[in-house]
């Protein structure tokens, strides 16, 4: 691209319509001539694009996978794959991401499968809230994956080559995440100032605590140190919002893993406590849990393949480390 650049100033100068059509002729931008860097050779612009999940995933390599998916299977084909699943209104193409796998195996042979599988599987690794060595080392494992079956879309002549700025800007995402983290940077000071609001208050909860049970004791000994004095604090009788929903607790007071460490601590009072792998499967017995129900629909005139609904089954305590939520 840098040579592009270079060929079409020495073959413009000053011209920018001459620039700007030698550049698109090269499938370049060319909206720019001389670009706000140019003159600092320490500035690395290519660090200046990091990832950026809807436009480079969403509305760029999904919309190409889309796209050579209906080339292979015919868009007729793939539309009656899709009528095969539950009916959904609405729907974008992020929601394609999820049934777009289950619409090609057993229509593609196994090498397709592979390539869309690791598509898929890095699109939604990247959204990961939070990232760590072992994330990244899937991320990463997901993209090599792609890049060993990748060559299945030219072999059925759906692309020519994989030259393509979305997908090239993959191969930066995991150096992007160390170097610069995961956030968006978007509203980040009243998020920061909401994170150590709620830990200075479970600090003072604490300390408060502990001189409590320093006053309820017999009284210092020699060795100890009398308690020092803190300030009184005040806890309300009764709560602001009575028999709520734990839904409520989740969006309200944003801890959407309060379920999870309730069931935890009221299982250590527990005769017998449930094992971890069956306590998130246990509900608790002062909560209304729905039931999850999987729907079929037999062959008829009006779904003729049928119609049923897609099961994501846990097999092992593992696979809840890389878990779904927040992204179904």
């Amino acid at each position: 691209m840098e040579s592009v650049f270079q060929e079409a100033q020495l073959l413009g100068g000053q011209n920018t319509r001459t620039f700007y059509d030698y550049c698109k002729s090269h499938e370049v931008a060319g909206g720019v001539p001389q670009p706000f860097w140019t003159g600092f050779p320490l500035c690395d612009i290519n660090r200046a694009i990091t990832p950026d999940i809807l436009h480079q995933l969403y509305q760029g390599v999904l919309k190409h996978l889309i796209s050579w998916c209906q080339r292979i299977l015919t868009p007729e084909q793939l539309d009656q794959h899709i009528c095969c699943l539950p009916p959904g209104y609405g729907l974008e193409r992020k929601n394609m991401v999820k049934i777009l796998l289950g619409c090609l195996v057993g229509s593609i042979p196994s090498k397709g499968v592979a390539a869309v599988t690791a598509l898929l599987d890095f699109i939604y690794i990247a959204q990961y809230p939070s990232h760590n060595t072992e994330t990244l080392d899937l991320l990463e494992d997901a993209l090599k994956c792609f890049h060993k079956h990748r060559d299945y879309f030219i072999a059925t002549g759906v692309c020519e080559d994989f030259h393509i700025p979305k997908f090239h800007s993959l191969l930066h995402y995991s150096e992007s995440i160390k170097l610069f983290g995961a956030s968006n940077h978007r509203d980040e000071f009243p998020q920061m100032i909401c994170w150590l609001s709620r830990r200075e208050k479970i600090a003072k909860f604490e300390e408060h605590q502990m001189s409590s049970q320093v006053l309820n004791a017999d009284g210092p000994t020699e060795q100890e140190t009398p308690p020092r004095k803190t300030l009184p604090i005040s806890i309300a009788k009764t709560p602001n919002f009575p028999g709520c929903d734990l839904s409520f607790i989740h969006n309200k007071h944003d801890v959407p893993d309060f379920k999870f460490y309730l069931k935890q601590y009221l299982n250590c009072f527990m005769e017998k406590p449930i094992g971890q792998c069956l306590l998130d499967c246990t509900p608790l017995s002062f909560t209304k849990e729905e039931n999850d129900l999987v729907k079929t629909t037999s062959k008829s005139s009006k779904y003729p393949q049928g119609c049923f609904d897609t099961v994501v089954v846990v097999i092992n305590d593992e696979a809840e480390t890389t878990g779904l939520k927040g992204i179904f």
